[in-house]
């Protein structure tokens, strides 16, 4: 049986179905008897589809300034500043 300690080093891998059935097995058996990692594995959820959602639109050509980063050209990569 998994403690409240060992979720965090297992729950990406049991947000993303990797890793083993069985430490995924344990992982929701302690997260349906403990609302503290339930409400932890919750969150880690919603941040990562936050994160996901935030990548999806283009980049505003400000931001990228305000970063000291040129436009990306078309294959997806950045000129380093002062290069």
């Amino acid at each position: 049986m998994l403690i409240c300690k060992e979720i965090p080093d297992v729950a990406s891998d049991y947000i993303s179905r990797e890793g083993s059935k069985r430490t995924r097995l344990m992982v929701a058996i302690h997260v349906a008897q403990c609302s503290n990692c339930r409400n932890y594995i919750r969150g880690l959820k919603i941040s990562g589809n936050l994160a996901a959602e935030s990548l999806r639109g283009p980049v505003p050509t400000a931001l990228l300034q305000n970063l000291g980063l040129d436009i990306p050209d078309r294959g997806g990569s950045f000129k380093e500043p002062n290069e």
